[in-house]
């Protein structure tokens, strides 16, 4: 009986033992919360729901704003996206000469250099025939580029719960990058708020997430 009740005294201690991985639920498909740490979780991606595809003015002008982004500037601008509540093309501009240049391009067209090799080439970005909304946002292509990069250093660095960290993508809506995960390890976002604060990085909750390599 001694034996019996050291062991059930065990089992009690153990149960009181803080865990300091999947202590939080994941939001529902489509959802978001916040984590403790201040970091956005998100829910899955809803992949039954209906995505219309852009219409061919503003699927052009997204392109050309891209190329203008990408190849042009990229420490001047993050990348663009399409408002379809709007019909706007936004345009993300991580710097005042970023404003200067896509006011340009939207009141004339430009042709900027290509970086390409074996050039010199000239792009010819002609003027949008769709409204477009120039915002100032807090983060270049390369500067979340490099957040991108800073986030696969926590697998290298054997952060818990980095290892399940599946992929890494720029949310350009929302001036960030979310990372996918299939569990909420509380000390992986702890590790991402010390290291990049609490708005740069979101985290998507998918149980059903699978790692790159096994795709």
């Amino acid at each position: 009986m001694r034996a019996l009740r050291y062991a059930v005294t065990g089992l009690f201690v153990l149960a009181m033992i803080p865990v300091r991985a999947d202590t939080w639920p994941w939001p529902s498909v489509g959802g978001q919360a916040r984590h403790s740490t201040g970091i956005v979780l998100l829910g899955p991606i809803d992949y039954d729901a209906r995505i219309e595809p852009l219409p061919d003015p503003l699927r052009s002008a997204w392109s050309n704003a891209f190329t203008l982004a990408q190849e042009g500037y990229p420490d001047d601008f993050g990348r663009p996206w399409a408002d379809m509540t709007t019909g706007e093309l936004v345009v993300s501009a991580a710097t005042p000469s970023g404003v200067e240049i896509a006011r340009r391009w939207v009141q004339s067209g430009l042709h900027i250099p290509s970086p390409k090799p074996g050039g010199p080439f000239t792009i010819d970005l002609p003027r949008p025939e769709v409204s477009v909304r120039i915002r100032l946002v807090e983060h270049s292509i390369r500067g979340l580029d490099r957040v991108m990069d800073g986030v696969f250093d926590l697998v290298r660095a054997g952060v818990p719960g980095a290892e399940r960290i599946y992929s890494a993508g720029p949310d350009p809506e929302h001036d960030r990058v979310i990372i996918e995960t299939d569990r909420v390890n509380d000390q992986l976002l702890e590790a991402i708020a010390a290291r990049f604060g609490v708005d740069v990085i979101a985290v998507r909750v998918d149980p059903r997430a699978t790692p790159l390599h096994l795709l």
